[in-house]
């Protein structure tokens, strides 16, 4: 399983944009520890806003507890709103209440619609108001 978790690392580095989304993805179905750095860094930094989505769905799969300080980030500040719905969307599933403050922030301050009701559910699901099955990124 190494091989193929370095063979996945690899293409998520130095691949084209589909190769680095498909390796994330594969990186998240294999759910390995070793691979979170690598996740990390897709996530805040490739240009590509699918490889931050897959990376952030991907380690939300993977459910290390301390990506969520790294989620916290995205959530806050990455200019694709797709990304920054996944990264909230994540955040509710960690059920962390650590991400409790950061979502207020967006509900309070974010003007799209869309990222306030998933912050608002998030902040739900992690209060245990909602179920956890209403966000899309559980599922694997």
């Amino acid at each position: 399983m190494s091989k193929e978790i370095d063979k996945a690392v690899n293409r998520l580095k130095f691949g084209t944009p589909e190769a680095r989304k498909a390796a994330a993805m594969r990186l998240g179905r294999l759910r390995d520890p070793k691979s979170v750095p690598a996740l990390i860094d897709a996530m805040k930094n490739d240009e590509y806003a699918m490889t931050r989505v897959f990376a952030i769905q991907a380690l939300t799969w993977i459910a290390e507890r301390s990506v969520i300080k790294h989620i916290i980030e995205i959530a806050l500040n990455d200019k694709s709103n797709l990304v920054k719905k996944t990264a909230i969307e994540s955040l509710g599933s960690f059920k962390d209440t650590m991400a409790l403050k950061p979502l207020y922030r967006i509900v309070n301050s974010d003007k799209n619609r869309e990222i306030v009701r998933v912050a608002s559910l998030a902040i739900q699901i992690i209060l245990g108001i909602a179920p956890q099955s209403s966000l899309d990124i559980t599922r694997a």
